[in-house]
């Protein structure tokens, strides 16, 4: 640490749990407290947000650290291994958040949840719903089926945002159609200053050309966005299935985080052979501990297909079959959270609030076909010179 108090471009500095470099410097004089120091820290780990403005006097426990300085001489005994191992776990555990109260206070727990405050968008109070849900369970298993127009990238991006900054995930892989995969870079970039890489293969060549033919871009970037179609290709998917190995005697899953959007395109089928997407989506699911479902259309009408693509959700809760008992049904409440439009616009005429979404009205519209349209029994007369 530092023996310096005030702060300097270009100096190394801890804030808010996090390590960063201090690019620029504003002081300002006050009558009451003297001069104070405006201060804008650019982070290097990669995780929530890339930079702060912030006032150096005001915030709890910053500090400088040098250059370049050398480790002091311990004059006591190192600690044991097992008692540094738990220290390490407390640390990561107590530091989730810098709106944490630091001095022993009970005000950290007016505030559990941090993504909403990173995040440059306003959040709806039924958003929060999948976060609550997902902080709840040891791993993150949610089929997010809200009705179009509710914020499921949102959702998914409070829970992705609130996992990183409670340090528990660190390489996140999005599938999207390849139609939304730029979409879902931009919305990530920015609504929560969260970078991620497209894998494809123009970004596989640019990376073989910089690194090597050896590059593996499934193992380059911890954050990427991806199209499942591109991913079922046979060659594809086993450079991802090479760079998900776990290491040997090692407990820990290869990826944290899967998210897959418009997930009904992976559904197994109810009657004969499963789709590629199928297969890839059942093949991968257990490389990740965390899974993100987006669908807004989670059932097809065949149970088959809905408990299949449970199982590849959460293998352990769900299994594939024709027909969902009764007591199964409470399982699929706990992963599955499905509101309508219609459903949030009651609950805002019970609050006394102002209805968020329009109200649907559907009318048959009779549609008639004149004699020159039709044949003589109704059917739609082709000219005779077409080609049809």
């Amino acid at each position: 640490m530092s023996t310096e108090t005030n702060p300097r471009v270009g100096m190394m500095a801890r804030v808010r749990n996090r390590r960063g470099v201090i690019v620029s410097v504003d002081p300002f004089d006050t009558k009451s407290e003297g001069r104070l120091h405006m201060v804008r820290v650019e982070y290097a780990d990669g995780e929530g947000s890339p930079d702060d403005m912030l006032l150096w006097e005001r915030e709890t426990r910053a500090s400088l650290l040098e250059p370049a300085a050398l480790p002091r001489v311990a004059e006591e005994p190192p600690m044991a291994a097992p008692d540094f191992d738990a220290l390490t776990r407390a640390t990561r555990w107590t530091a989730m958040t810098p709106f944490v109260a630091t001095d022993g206070s009970k005000k950290a727990a007016d505030l559990p949840i941090a993504s909403p405050f990173f995040g440059a968008v306003q959040v709806e109070d039924f958003q929060l719903l999948p976060l609550l849900r997902a902080l709840r369970e040891p791993r993150v298993s949610l089929l997010l089926a809200d009705d179009v127009g509710l914020g499921k990238t949102i959702e998914a991006g409070l829970v992705l945002q609130e996992l990183l900054l409670r340090r528990r995930i660190r390489r996140v892989l999005v599938l999207t159609p390849a139609s939304l995969r730029r979409q879902w870079q931009q919305e990530m970039k920015d609504k929560f200053s969260l970078s991620f890489d497209v894998v494809d293969r123009e970004a596989t060549h640019d990376l073989h050309t910089r690194l090597g033919l050896d590059a593996n871009p499934w193992r380059t970037f911890p954050r990427i966005i991806a199209s499942y179609h591109y991913l079922r290709q046979p060659d594809v998917l086993q450079q991802l299935e090479s760079a998900s190995q776990a290491a040997p005697g090692s407990s820990n899953l290869p990826w944290d985080l899967l998210i897959v959007d418009e997930a009904h395109n992976l559904m197994p089928s109810s009657y004969g052979e499963d789709s590629d997407l199928a297969k890839m989506l059942r093949r991968i699911s257990p490389w990740f501990e965390h899974r993100l479902f987006l669908t807004a259309t989670p059932h097809n009408g065949h149970t088959q297909s809905f408990t299949g693509l449970l199982e590849s959700l959460d293998p352990v809760r769900f299994t594939q079959k024709p027909e969902l008992e009764k007591h199964e049904l409470a399982r699929v409440e706990d992963v599955v959270v499905r509101r309508l439009k219609r459903e949030i616009n009651e609950l805002d005429d019970e609050r006394g609030r102002p209805r968020r979404f329009a109200d649907r009205h559907l009318e048959a519209l009779p549609l008639y076909f004149s004699p020159t349209e039709t044949g003589p029994v109704g059917r739609v007369r082709v000219a005779p010179d077409s080609d049809s």
